[in-house]
């Protein structure tokens, strides 16, 4: 290779972006294999017709495969639950949840890359105005079962309680605040958002619970693994590459999350 050619790879290369080396810690099998929640749509989408996934989540995946030199797979899964066992079993590589109390133990998480603001929906007619005022409601507040808020909310709550639905299409939850079972109903900005638009006579508040930290689980014992996707995130925060995915998805409610301080 003469001179000229080696300083154009160089310069192609950095033109492209920090690409680390083939990492097989990271992708034992050759392929990077991501799982994420389906009904999340703050992490990600999928196009009914072509199964392609955008988002958050499928551009940090893809920049960590290209980052290792290897291809990634991105699978949509059903619950929390499903991405947790799919990590832990070894048929995921890499599982993206919120790293909430009651799903410690099992994996190992990630420093947390973005954050999803939590409101909630209420009856155009009702008097609450702000999350605040739910504070001391004394009716229900639904919320979607194994969401992360519902965790939240439990240990808030003075007078009300929370009631649980699996329905992620949020058919229930309209039907609930039409017929007055709870008085809101809460989750993430975007799934409330996107699942309630042809619903009539409900309104989102226009203030959040607060954001729930998005993590990357991992397998236990993959401390490797973990710290080279550390180093990663942290290189895709400094370099503007999370605030530029956060903006090309148009999520509502989504935010990049603060540095954190970890020991080297």
């Amino acid at each position: 290779m003469t001179r000229l050619a080696t300083y154009s790879s160089l310069l192609m290369s950095l033109l492209a972006g920090t690409v680390m080396a083939a990492e097989p810690a990271l992708a034992p099998t050759g392929q990077l294999r991501a799982a994420y929640i389906v009904a999340n749509l703050a992490q990600a989408r999928r196009d009914p017709a072509t199964g392609v996934v955008s988002g958050v989540v499928a551009d940090v995946t893809r920049e960590l495969g290209r980052r290792a030199g290897v291809p990634t797979a991105i699978a949509p899964l059903a619950t929390a639950a499903d991405v947790l066992e799919a990590v832990r079993s070894g048929s995921a590589d890499i599982g993206f949840v919120a790293p909430n109390p009651q799903r410690t133990g099992t994996v190992l998480y990630s420093q947390t890359y973005v954050l999803v603001q939590q409101s909630a929906l209420v009856r155009v007619d009702s008097k609450v105005q702000s999350v605040r005022d739910l504070d001391h409601a004394t009716q229900a507040v639904g919320v979607n079962t194994d969401d992360s808020v519902g965790v939240w909310l439990q240990e808030r709550l003075g007078a009300s309680r929370v009631r649980a639905t699996p329905d992620y299409t949020l058919r229930e939850a309209v039907q609930w605040l039409t017929d007055g079972t709870v008085i809101a109903f809460a989750g993430n900005r975007q799934r409330l958002a996107a699942n309630t638009r042809d619903a009539t006579g409900l309104r989102l508040l226009r203030d959040n619970f607060y954001g729930v930290p998005q993590a990357i689980a991992v397998p236990l014992g993959q401390s490797d693994r973990l710290k080279w996707i550390n180093a990663a995130l942290d290189d895709m925060r400094a370099s503007g590459f999370l605030a530029d995915s956060v903006l090309r998805s148009g999520v509502d409610g989504l935010d990049v999350a603060p540095a954190e301080p970890r020991a080297r």
